[in-house]
């Protein structure tokens, strides 16, 4: 077992195989799936996430294990690398090979799964967004192991949605790529997105891709927004604000 963890990951690393405990679905019975996403089921690199106690928490969506190279696949261009703050402040040398790693970068969306189990983490939290800032990976953060297998379950039911949307758009016979007036219309959302405080070009791509159109981000919910795969509350808490001052000011 070889996991990026801290504390509750070396408990777990020091108890035998026997007495690790996974969901009791049957997908964790499953035999490792080379490549993986073969099945549709979330993907695991059991080389390294073997004993990682977030598995106990990952009971909404199945899961195999399989031969690749980030921690989590939750989608053909979904990839997730799992490390916890203390294992970064011990090994700072570990995350340049994972997420420098070819195998990691062939995904779309890649994510650094931070888990932040220290009691002053800001010196981290600092270099690990730099660090992902400039090799253009997206930072989440969780605070439990419940809620990184929160996360990873979130990514893989929002990478099925978004490969649903792309394949009504083919099945209603217009071509994959987008035409010039869509493309405009996506640019024209993205620059009105990316006026709000903090939110990226990435952010609001992303937000499309979540909600679909810029009518159901402008009626949805502060904390619709915060769940969406890298927004998080600071940035749902802007944006929903930012939205809202423009309604405001135009029923004025």
């Amino acid at each position: 077992m070889n996991f990026a963890g801290g504390d509750d990951e070396k408990t777990a690393m020091t108890t035998t195989p026997t007495t690790t405990q996974f969901p009791s679905s049957s997908s964790s019975e499953l035999p490792g799936v080379v490549g993986g996403g073969g099945s549709g089921a979330l993907v695991v690199n059991r080389r390294r996430q073997e004993g990682n106690p977030v598995l106990k928490y990952v009971r909404n969506v199945r899961y195999e294990w399989g031969d690749i190279g980030p921690d989590f696949e939750c989608g053909p261009t979904f990839g997730v690398v799992y490390l916890s703050f203390k294992y970064h402040k011990q090994h700072p040398e570990y995350v340049y090979t994972r997420i420098n790693g070819k195998a990691e970068n062939r995904y779309r969306n890649k994510v650094l799964l931070g888990y932040c189990n220290m009691e002053e983490p800001r010196h981290v939290l600092r270099e690990l967004n730099m660090i992902c800032f400039r090799e253009a990976w997206t930072l989440v953060v969780v605070y439990t192991v419940e809620e990184a297998a929160e996360y990873i379950e979130l990514f893989k039911t929002t990478q099925k949605k978004e490969i649903t949307i792309k394949k009504k758009a083919i099945d209603d016979g217009g071509d994959s790529s987008m035409s010039d007036e869509r493309r405009r219309n996506r640019e024209t959302a993205i620059g009105f997105l990316t006026a709000a405080r903090s939110i990226t070009k990435t952010d609001a791509d992303r937000l499309l891709y979540h909600f679909g159109t810029l009518q159901e981000i402008s009626t949805a919910s502060e904390t619709a927004i915060s769940a969406c795969p890298g927004v998080g509350p600071i940035k749902a808490k802007n944006l929903h604000s930012f939205l809202h001052t423009i309604v405001s000011a135009n029923d004025q």
